[in-house]
C-alpha cells in the first residue's frame, strides 16, 4: 500500500492526498484470502444451485445464510431486489466479503415495482395504485405510530416513491398532494431546503388507511407509462440493532450501491451493527431517513441524498476516511433534534480523515453529546445549511487541516442561527482547532456558551463548559458575521431580556448572582489559548465578538489591537488575508480532484 498525505496548514493552502486504490484493495485481499470459500451469487442465478462461479446463487441473502469465516461472497452486476439479514459473523483475520464483482454494478434495492395505475377523479393529473405496506415506528393501542419525530407528521414518515430513477417529494396525504400540485410553478421541483441539487421528478402521498399509493408527475403524464417504483422495505442490509442484541462483526462490504429504502430518521437502511465491521468504496444514497451505520470503518464511500443523515462509521475506535457526504437532510425535520451529513453521540477514539461534507441540511458533521478523543483532519466543510463542524458537549476533539466554506446559508430561507459558523465549539471541552481555514461562513470560528450542560461520561458526571481550548494557526477571512465570535448567553454579560420583569436593574441583577456563581461564567477565566490566528474581513463590521448582542455587557471589537488588548488573545495574529475566499474554492477543488475517485471528483 503507498500513500503521501500533504498536512501543510492553510498557509500553504494544501490539503492534498494521494492514494494507490489498486495497491490498497490488493493489500486488503491478502488480509483476508485465508482459507475461505469464493461463493457467488447473481440476479440470474438459483438458489437451488451450488454457488460456484458456473452455478450461482440468485439472493444475496442466501448466500449470507450459508457463509462462514473467510468466504468472500462475489456479487454479478444487476439489480437485487432483497432485504439480506445477517446472521452469521466472520473472525479476526477472517471476515465474511460482500463483494460486487464490478465497481459499483451491484445494486441492491429496498424498492419495487408498482403498476395498475388509474387516475383519481379531479383536476389535478393525479394517479393511484393499491398500496399494502404500513411502515411504523411503534405501535400504539393496535394503531401504527407512522412518523417520526411524532411532531413531523409529513417529513417524518418512512415511505418512498421512484418514478424513472427520480425520487418524488413526499406530501402528507391526497388533500397535501392536490395543494403541492396547485402551488406548484417551474419546469421541476427543487429541494425544499432550496439549497441542494436534488430535483424530484413530481410529489406522492400515500393512505395506508385506505391502503392507496397517489403520484402527481411533473409533465402529468399517466405513471403507467413510466418505470414507477416505491420502497417495500426498511432495511436493506446488515441487522436490525433493536432485535439483535450483539450485531455481527468481522463483516466487510466493497463496491455495492446500496439505493431507496423506507428508512425513519435515525433508522439507517444499511445497518452493520456489532464491532469490526467495514464498508468500502460504496455508494449509499436516496434513503427515505437515515443511509448508513457501521460499527467499525466506513472508507472511499459517497452517501447522497438521504431525506434525514447519511450516517457514518460510529463505535469505539471509528473511522471515517476518504468519504464524501452531499445533498443529505433534505426533510424539514428539526435541526436541532437530528439533522446534517453525519451526527454521531458518544463515541470515542475515532476519526474523521480525508472526508467532504457538502450542501448537507443542518451542519456538515455533529458531534453531540459526550464525543472524546477523535481527530477531525483534512476535512472540506463546503455549503452545508448550518455550521460546517459542529462539536457540542464533547471533549479532546482535535480539528487539523480542514476547510470550512460558506456554511450556513440557510437554504430554507431563514436568518441565520446566533453562533453558528464554519467551525464551532458549544459547551465542549480540551478541544483544539489549528491550521484551519474558515471562509465565507457566517462566523469563521466560534464558541458557544449556554451551560452548564450536564451529561453522564465515562469519567462521571460532567457540567460542560467551555474550557481549556486551543484555538491556534488558522485563517478565518470574508466571513460574513464575525471571524472570531464567544457567543457567551450567561449571567456574567448582564440580564437576559426575559429576565428584566424580575430585575428591574443591571445592578439589581449581577447582586443577585452572587448567590449563584455557577451563572457568572468569565469566557477570559476559562483557560483557552487563541493565538497566531489570521482574520480578514471587507464590508465594515466588527471582526470579533464577547459576549451575545442581547445581553447589555457583551463587546464587539472592529479592529484585533482592541480585541486583543481587552481579551489577552491573538497578540501574535495580523489583519487581512488577500483573496481568501478564491484561493479556498482553489483548494477545495484541488482537494477534490487529487481526493476524489474521478467518478465523484467533480462535485
Amino acid at each position: 500500500m503507498s500513500s503521501r498525505r500533504d498536512r501543510t496548514g492553510p498557509r500553504g493552502w494544501k490539503l492534498t492526498a494521494k492514494v494507490s486504490w489498486g495497491c490498497m484493495v490488493a493489500g486488503l485481499i491478502l488480509v483476508v484470502a485465508l482459507s475461505g470459500r469464493s461463493l457467488f451469487v447473481s440476479p440470474a442465478g438459483d438458489d437451488a444451485a451450488d454457488g460456484s462461479k458456473a452455478r450461482p446463487w440468485r439472493t444475496i441473502a442466501h448466500a449470507a445464510d450459508a457463509s462462514r469465516p473467510g468466504d468472500t461472497i462475489s456479487l454479478g452486476p444487476g439489480l437485487y431486489r432483497e432485504e439480506v439479514l445477517l446472521k452469521n459473523s466472520g473472525l479476526p483475520g477472517a471476515p465474511i466479503r460482500f463483494v460486487s464483482e464490478a465497481q459499483g454494478a451491484a445494486v441492491i434495492s429496498g424498492a419495487d415495482p408498482v403498476s395498475g395505475w388509474s387516475r383519481v377523479a379531479g383536476d389535478a393529473p393525479i394517479y393511484g395504485a393499491d398500496w399494502k405496506p404500513v411502515f411504523a415506528i411503534d405501535w400504539v393501542n393496535g394503531k401504527p405510530v407512522e412518523s417520526h419525530p411524532g411532531d413531523a407528521p409529513r417529513w417524518g414518515r418512512a415511505e418512498q416513491a421512484i418514478a424513472d430513477g427520480r425520487q418524488l417529494l413526499p406530501t402528507l396525504g391526497l388533500a397535501g398532494l392536490r395543494a403541492e400540485w396547485s402551488a406548484h410553478a417551474g419546469p421541476e421541483i427543487p429541494s425544499p431546503t432550496k439549497g441542494q441539487q436534488i430535483r424530484f421528478g413530481g410529489a406522492f402521498a400515500v393512505d395506508t388507511d385506505a391502503h392507496k399509493i397517489y403520484v402527481w408527475l411533473l409533465d402529468g403524464s399517466d405513471p403507467g407509462a413510466h418505470h414507477m417504483e416505491a420502497a417495500t422495505r426498511a432495511q436493506t442490509f446488515g441487522v436490525n440493532g433493536w432485535q439483535s442484541r450483539d450485531g455481527v462483526h468481522d463483516v466487510q462490504v466493497v463496491g455495492i450501491t446500496f439505493r431507496y429504502g423506507a428508512s425513519f430518521p435515525q433508522r439507517p437502511v444499511v445497518n452493520l451493527f456489532g464491532k469490526h465491521n467495514r464498508v468500502d468504496r460504496c455508494v449509499i444514497e436516496q434513503m427515505s431517513g437515515c443511509g448508513v451505520s457501521v460499527c467499525g470503518e466506513l472508507t472511499q464511500s459517497v452517501i447522497r441524498q438521504c431525506g434525514q443523515t447519511g450516517g457514518s462509521a460510529i463505535g469505539d475506535g471509528f473511522i471515517n476516511r476518504d468519504d464524501i457526504w452531499e445533498d443529505n437532510c433534505w426533510k424539514l425535520i428539526d435541526r436541532g433534534w437530528d439533522a446534517g451529513g453525519v451526527k454521531i453521540a458518544a463515541y470515542h477514539n475515532g476519526v474523521f480523515e480525508h472526508c467532504l461534507f457538502l450542501r448537507n441540511g443542518g451542519p456538515g458533521l455533529w458531534l453531540d453529546v459526550w464525543d472524546h478523543d477523535v481527530r477531525i483532519a483534512n476535512c472540506a466543510f463546503v455549503r452545508n445549511e448550518g455550521s460546517g463542524l459542529f462539536i457540542e458537549i464533547s471533549h479532546h476533539i482535535d480539528v487539523d487541516h480542514c476547510v470550512a466554506m460558506g456554511n450556513n446559508g440557510r437554504f430554507v430561507g431563514s436568518p441565520p442561527s446566533w453562533s453558528d459558523g464554519g467551525i464551532v465549539l458549544a459547551e465542549s471541552e480540551n478541544c483544539r482547532i489549528e491550521h484551519c481555514l474558515s471562509v465565507g461562513n457566517q462566523d469563521g470560528i466560534s464558541m458557544r456558551e449556554q451551560g452548564p450542560r450536564e451529561n453522564d461520561t465515562d469519567t462521571g458526571r460532567i457540567a460542560f463548559h467551555n474550557v481549556g481550548h486551543v484555538i491556534v494557526d488558522n485563517q478565518c477571512a470574508e466571513n460574513k458575521g464575525y471571524a472570531i465570535a464567544l457567543w457567551y448567553d450567561n449571567g456574567f454579560f448582564g440580564r437576559h431580556p426575559g429576565e428584566m420583569s424580575r430585575y428591574p436593574t443591571e445592578e439589581a441583577y449581577m447582586a443577585a448572582l452572587k448567590a449563584s456563581p455557577d451563572r457568572v461564567f468569565d469566557p477570559l477565566k476559562q483557560g483557552f489559548t487563541i493565538d497566531r490566528n489570521q482574520y480578514s474581513k471587507t464590508g465594515g463590521g466588527p471582526v470579533a465578538l464577547l459576549g451575545v448582542p442581547w445581553r447589555a455587557r457583551h463587546k464587539e471589537f472592529a479592529d484585533l489591537a482592541s480585541w486583543s488588548k481587552a481579551t489577552g488573545f491573538d497578540l501574535h495574529s495580523r489583519f487581512g488575508v488577500n483573496g481568501a475566499a478564491t484561493e479556498a474554492a482553489k483548494v477545495v477543488q484541488s482537494w477534490g480532484q487529487q481526493q476524489l475517485p474521478s467518478s465523484i471528483a467533480s462535485r
